[in-house]
């Protein structure tokens, strides 16, 4: 499976593993033949900037 990152800092970048800050797209509509490259699946993960304000209150 190949994610395709959209927004943030690597927007457009295509990588094996979602990294820090990225969240699969929960509104991606199922594949298409055309969505993949050399027969990898391709899905959408999206930036999403964390607030620095509500992760201290759930750490503490």
């Amino acid at each position: 499976m190949i994610y395709v990152l959209v927004g943030g800092p690597r927007d457009g970048q295509y990588v094996d593993d979602i990294p820090h800050g990225y969240r699969p797209d929960s509104s991606e509509r199922p594949a298409s033949p055309y969505d993949a490259i050399e027969g990898f699946e391709m899905i959408r993960a999206v930036w999403l900037p964390t607030d620095r304000a509500r992760l201290r209150v759930l750490r503490h």
